[in-house]
């Protein structure tokens, strides 16, 4: 277990690399198309205040599939449960969102800049994500680069900083933090990156 300042919780080679295999199997099968995603208000509003946040137009690059094999979620939510406790976050979250299957190709630089996987709910009647995890599926040896950042929020008298991931890369490793952690995936330079991403929503002020 790896906690960093509760920013992310991380299990280290959560998963078996069976299991892994068996979900980039079933990611690869599906219909994988070109992802491209566009600043979110969140984001936008960073950038008027940080030049870190620059980027605003098209952050994403990679190529994806949505899965909802049970025997995927049924792998992994104990894990999921786990870091919420332990990291102290103690969402009160309900359903789970189809998986996205990722696939970042080096040949493109493939990429995600800066975002949020969502804000805080405006409608108090709506369900909004509130947990993030990823899971990284292939050994780091079959690419270079694709290094997954945190942009951590220190108290006021206190500099921001970049949280690295870099050194829990190892494939089966799953990683849960709060939806609205600013974060983002470095391009892949070489060879291909695998990942899953799963999501937790619940209604607000719960």
């Amino acid at each position: 277990m790896i906690s960093v300042e509760h920013t992310y919780f991380a299990y280290p080679k959560g998963l078996t690399q069976k299991i892994c295999d068996d979900i980039i199997e079933e990611g690869e099968s599906g219909i994988i198309k070109e992802s491209v995603v566009f600043g979110t208000p969140l984001v936008r509003e960073e950038s008027k205040r940080n030049k870190t946040f620059k980027t605003l137009h098209k952050i994403r690059n990679s190529k994806m599939s949505w899965l909802k094999n049970f025997w995927i979620y049924k792998e992994i939510r104990p894990f999921i449960w786990a870091s919420n406790k332990q990291a102290g976050w103690n969402f009160d979250y309900e359903d789970a969102e189809y998986f996205q299957f990722t696939k970042y190709e080096g040949s493109s630089k493939q990429h995600y800049t800066w975002h949020a996987d969502d804000g805080p709910a405006k409608n108090p009647g709506h369900k909004y994500r509130k947990l993030s995890t990823i899971v990284m599926l292939n050994d780091p040896k079959d690419f270079e680069g694709g290094d997954l950042e945190f942009y951590d929020y220190s108290p006021p008298g206190r500099k921001n900083k970049i949280l690295k991931t870099n050194k829990i890369k190892q494939r089966g490793t799953i990683i849960t933090f709060p939806s609205f952690v600013i974060h983002r995936l470095l391009p892949v330079t070489k060879g291909t990156r695998y990942s899953l991403v799963i999501w937790h929503k619940g209604f607000p002020l719960k």
